[in-house]
């Protein structure tokens, strides 16, 4: 006969295993470094000075 402290336990593993991983996909999303979005035209007269026109 399993017990309401196995279930409770079981639950908690789980739980545990389920925050891990979203921690672990928080972290490490596997996309690696992504440029910004070109959703509109860059004017050249607001680039900063270290942009090297």
């Amino acid at each position: 006969m399993i017990t309401a402290m196995t279930y409770l336990l079981i639950i908690l593993v789980i739980a545990a295993a389920l925050a891990a991983r979203t921690i672990d996909l928080l972290l490490h999303d596997g996309r690696g470094p992504a440029a910004p979005p070109q959703s509109h035209f860059q004017d050249p007269q607001f680039a900063s000075p270290a942009a090297g026109r």
